[in-house]
């Protein structure tokens, strides 16, 4: 386990993001729906819709973006690499327009991290407006790098340890 130095870590400074939340997939793996969980159990009004179309982000005030890469869930789901990653871009193009922010998530950690997901970090966490990664799956600073000193970024040890994050960036 390779944790990135903690100063690197710079979380937010107090909440900054409103409800109703739109929790979506980006790459289809199942850890969307572990968000989902950590953001029932943190009592946000939030609505879980793994493969939701870019004109569902305008009745949300956040939307987060779940990112882990599965060949096998994007086959399941009838996408390709290409369909997913055009998805992603018109949600954050949708999500902008509409006003609302943008929290890109990682979960899955080391063994989620792959050319496949590092495709849909490099595709949407440039758009973060902050991320809530598990620090294992920082290892190589890609996502640090991405935040460079004006992202916040946050990166609790486990998936658990997430959800105080996910909690404390609502109002």
């Amino acid at each position: 386990l390779v944790m990135a130095p903690a100063a690197q870590a710079r979380g937010l400074s107090g909440a900054a993001f409103d409800q109703p939340v739109l929790i979506t997939s980006v790459g289809q793996s199942a850890d969307g729906q572990m968000v989902r969980v950590l953001a029932q159990r943190a009592g946000l009004d939030a609505t879980y819709d793994s493969l939701a179309p870019a004109s569902a982000a305008g009745a949300y005030k956040t939307v987060i973006l779940v990112v882990g890469g599965s060949s096998k869930g994007l086959g399941a789901a009838g996408i390709n690499p290409d369909q997913e990653e055009q998805r992603t871009q018109g949600m954050i193009a949708a999500a902008r327009t509409a006003g609302a922010k943008v929290i890109v998530m990682h979960v899955g950690g080391e063994a989620r991290r792959g050319d496949l997901t590092d495709r849909y970090v490099r595709a949407a966490a440039p758009q973060a407006d902050y991320m809530i990664v598990v620090a294992e799956g920082n290892g190589d600073g890609l996502f640090t790098g991405i935040a460079g000193e004006t992202i916040p970024i946050d990166m609790p040890g486990t998936i658990g340890e997430e959800g105080p994050f996910l909690k404390a960036a609502f109002r």
